[in-house]
């Protein structure tokens, strides 16, 4: 209890910082809030004195109480109006605070913990548990209103008669006890109920993302058990959830009716003992229910603080670094580096028993155009993910102008180089706003530059909207070799010292290939240069060549000099031209 206690009051300070911008309007709902709170207390009063001034024929009365009646609910109406414009602004500052914080710290995390995780972990987190923490500080302020409304009530049955007070007290004290206990039950089913549902948002993510491959490889009965698997899974744990809902409902209605049931006897033995009036009977019959709840609303509070340190548990897992690792860089700061890459002993694996990177040494001097060949699985795409820092090495040094790249700013080590992937991610925004990701303030004069360097200007121009044209997701309208050729010109707008090509013709045809080619080559001398390629046709003319076997460099050299001494390259080179 403690430890949950603890947990509570510390996710409540951390909260607070994306709150207190709102602190001016909080102080106003909170205002509102509790004017309404004396509001509701005094109203069963005044209807209390209604009914005696009915049932004792004083209509003078009746009228000036009736009017106050009439002027406290319209005032009432005009609290709840604010209140809910209050509640808005609060409610969407705090969430958009929230999901930015979430969103930021996500593109912060280790690449190898989006690896290893659902995409649902981070979507529930982003979109579900930061709008069950927004509107925090409103429920609590609403249930600690409501509270103290039914307080007046209990306050107005004291005065009224004090042995239907205690009975009041007795009543809603067992039906705090039945929310306690659906309360507890319900909280490790809830925690149970995130995990689940975030891997079911994981998959159906993946379900629509994935759908053309699925078509294509006929597998739509297989995803569909698997997805069916976790519905059924979420499903069930839902109504596990319902279920303690239903069974402790049912225990409460039966105690309410109970207890009404017993006031009305209590009720006539007091009046047939001159300890109660008709009217006041009337009266406190008319108002126990509000008793009744009063109880409640302390649960609906303490039912909330569970649902919020499970929300803002999983919030602070995102944002803080006590589950999901976060990249680290260096206070180095660089502007230009020159381009000197030399990896020294350098270990990585993937995994601790999968090394992918063994003892690997070598070095590209300024301005190079070097390859990587060899074998799939050799780890050529793998040391251009070590080289951006996407993975951290497990032992070694890479260097880059001879600075350690664990001592360089994220600013001095990404604005610095480029990567073209084989597969690059093309995202659903329009042509122009995709090449904007590389340089937020380039020209359009810039763009088509670009554009025309990677071969893509042409069949951009020629499309309705031209650089305004939506791609789709992943670029759904492009074919492999044009989101190729707009992933060279992302890169290119960069005009980074370093650019890497991992496979990044693999998907072009040999007049686009050729052109991309002589793209490249214009580059040579300006820029540090790095292929990854399976056709080694492409690569004959680098300044050198490393290739690249069981995670270690087995030879260098210009390709003449590799076919006349590396016998391995040899047949690698032999392969290619018979393909």
């Amino acid at each position: 209890m403690k430890k949950g206690k603890s947990n509570f009051l510390r996710n409540i300070k951390k909260t607070w910082v994306f709150i207190k911008e709102c602190k001016s309007n909080l102080i106003g709902y909170a205002s509102v809030s509790i004017v309404e709170a004396i509001i509701g207390a005094v109203l069963p009063l005044i209807s209390a004195k209604i009914i005696l001034n009915i049932t004792d024929g004083l209509m003078a009365q009746l009228i000036l109480s009736a009017l106050a009646v009439l002027i406290i609910e319209l005032i009432l109406y005009t609290m709840y109006y604010f209140k809910g414009y209050l509640y808005q602004k609060i409610y969407q500052k705090t969430l958009v605070n929230l999901q930015i914080a979430v969103a930021r710290e996500t593109l912060k995390l280790e690449i190898k913990e989006i690896d290893k995780s659902s995409s649902g972990v981070f979507i529930d987190r982003l979109n579900k548990d930061t709008q069950d923490i927004s509107g925090m500080f409103m429920e609590y302020t609403y249930w600690t209103s409501y509270v103290i409304t039914n307080v007046g009530v209990l306050v107005a049955i004291l005065i009224l008669n004090k042995y239907l007070f205690v009975y009041a007290i007795i009543t809603s004290i067992c039906i705090f006890l039945i929310n306690k206990k659906r309360l507890s039950k319900q909280y490790e089913v809830q925690k149970n109920l995130k995990k689940i549902q975030e891997k079911k948002t994981g998959l159906t993510g993946e379900l629509v993302r994935g759908i053309r491959d699925i078509k294509v490889l006929n597998a739509t009965n297989t995803i569909l058990k698997q997805t069916s698997n976790k519905i059924i899974e979420t499903s069930n744990e839902e109504i596990k959830m319902l279920n303690i809902r239903r069974i402790y409902q049912y225990l409460e209605n039966n105690l309410r009716t109970i207890s009404d049931f017993i006031f009305i006897i209590i009720g006539c033995f007091l009046y047939n003992n001159s300890l109660l009036t008709i009217p006041t009977f009337v009266i406190i019959y008319n108002y126990q229910s509000k008793v009744k709840n009063l109880l409640t609303g302390i649960v609906q509070i303490l039912e909330y603080n569970k649902k919020f340190v499970v929300s803002s548990d999983r919030i602070y897992e995102v944002i803080e670094n006590n589950k999901f690792e976060k990249e680290k860089f260096g206070n180095l700061n660089i502007k230009k580096l020159d381009g000197n890459i030399k990896f020294d002993n350098v270990d990585f694996g993937y995994d601790k028993n999968n090394k992918i990177i063994n003892k690997m040494s070598f070095e590209i001097t300024p301005n190079q155009k070097v390859a990587f060949v060899g074998k799939s699985g050799a780890g050529k795409t793998t040391i251009f993910s070590l080289i951006t820092r996407l993975y951290s090495i497990n032992r070694g040094k890479i260097l880059i102008d001879n600075n350690d790249i664990n001592d360089l700013t994220c600013d001095s080590l990404r604005n610095n180089m480029s990567i073209i992937t084989q597969n690059p991610y093309i995202f659903n925004f329009s042509i122009k706003e995709n090449l904007l990701l590389a340089k937020e303030n380039a020209t359009m004069k810039e763009i088509r530059e670009a554009c025309k360097m990677a071969c893509i200007d042409d069949f951009i121009m020629s499309l309705p909207d031209k650089y305004e044209t939506m791609v789709g997701e992943n670029g759904v309208i492009l074919s492999g070799g044009q989101k190729q050729r707009l992933a060279i010109a992302r890169a290119l707008l960069m005009k980074t010292e370093i650019i890497l090509f991992d496979e990044a013709t693999s998907a072009l045809d040999n007049e686009t290939q050729s052109e991309i080619q002589n793209a490249i080559e214009n580059l040579k001398g300006e820029y540090t240069i790095l292929i990854v390629a399976h056709r080694l046709s492409t690569v004959i003319d680098c300044d050198k060549i490393f290739v690249v076997d069981d995670g270690k460099i087995l030879d260098s050299g210009s390709h003449k000099e590799l076919l006349k001494n590396c016998d391995f390259y040899k047949n690698l080179y032999e392969k290619d031209l018979n393909v």
